[in-house]
């Protein structure tokens, strides 16, 4: 789905659900330790609050206030946002957040824009016109009015943390990549290469092991460890390319189980094993040749689901090491 799709599900999104996807979106973050949304009219200011630490609104939180509506943000809103949640951080129901986020699909207008991007004059804007934008309209039936020590508190506080976050900086975020594939059914795109260790990792020996014997079955010989076979001139090459393989494989599965379809990544080992079970299951010379030829044929596999069109060659030869290295695939018979 391109950019252009997905931001148009963004701005087709009511105020609720906008809240909602920020949520999940900002649940990836991995800044914040907790995640919470805040709804009606208890919520002071706050609709969706990331806390960096576990002392949640008594340490540093950035608010994240969601508005969608069917032009750019007003200015008279957005400063009745900052306002609002001042004046309760004031009254000492939150410490002030550390980061304010303006999330509208439609963008902030002209003016607010200026604001955001001069905080001195955001500021200055705020306590001369309190009452103009804040005083009747911060809770129900109430008139605040801008005291001495609430005055001295917003210009205390730093105005350079509030911005504006547009469609494409969301879409450009890794962490809303699951997010749009839950909601949209969107995939995150290709994965990584993978990156192969100069030495073998513990957690590759027993696929390497069994490629080790299946080079000393061949030979008549025992070539006991890895770096007795990475110089040889026939073997070393071809476990070089196995080693290629399985990390491929193991970025790719890394990549999208970290964008939450872990389910998908199961269903495309599934057609993997079934489509090279039968030359798998076959008589061949000895082990070195029933695992090459479980490489051919994963090679020409064509499985179907979400994730087929970036399992690459060497991903789908190097799903075969993984089940070598789980035990559900061995060369030798």
């Amino acid at each position: 789905m391109s950019k252009i799709s997905l931001a148009r599900h963004l701005l087709a999104l009511t105020d609720d659900e906008l809240e909602r996807f920020v949520r999940e979106w900002t649940q990836h973050k991995k800044e914040y330790v907790e995640v919470e949304r805040f709804t009606g009219p208890g919520d002071m200011g706050r609709d969706v609050v990331g806390y960096l630490t576990r002392q949640r609104h008594e340490g540093p939180w950035h608010n994240f206030q969601c508005k969608q509506y069917g032009r750019s943000l007003p200015t008279d809103k957005g400063v009745l946002e900052v306002g609002k949640i001042l004046y309760f951080s004031h009254r000492g129901e939150f410490i002030p957040p550390t980061a304010f986020f303006f999330v509208a699909p439609r963008g902030v207008n002209r003016n607010l824009k200026r604001l955001i991007s001069k905080p001195s004059e955001f500021r200055a804007t705020l306590i001369a016109d309190w009452n103009h934008y804040c005083a009747d309209k911060i809770s129900d039936g109430l008139q605040i009015t801008l005291t001495s020590d609430l005055r001295a508190f917003i210009e205390a506080w730093d105005f350079s943390v509030i911005r504006s976050i547009s469609v494409d900086e969301i879409l450009q975020d890794g962490a809303s990549k699951p997010v749009l594939y839950s909601w949209f059914d969107t995939i995150p795109g290709p994965p990584p290469p993978g990156l192969v260790p100069h030495d073998v990792e513990a957690r590759e020996m027993p696929y390497v092991q069994q490629l080790l014997d299946a080079y000393g079955e061949r030979d008549n010989c025992n070539f006991g460890n890895f770096t007795g076979v990475k110089d040889h001139q026939t073997y070393g090459p071809h476990l070089k390319m196995q080693r290629e393989r399985f990390f491929d494989a193991d970025a790719f599965s890394r990549f999208y189980r970290d964008n939450t379809l872990s389910e998908e990544i199961g269903l495309l080992r599934r057609e993997i094993s079934h489509g090279v079970a039968e030359v798998y299951r076959a008589n061949h010379t000895d082990s070195l040749a029933r695992a090459d030829a479980v490489m051919t044929q994963a090679a020409n596999v064509h499985p179907g689901g979400t994730l087929a069109r970036y399992a690459r060659i060497p991903v789908k030869q190097g799903i075969c090491h993984h089940f070598a290295n789980e035990g559900s695939m061995t060369w030798k018979k």
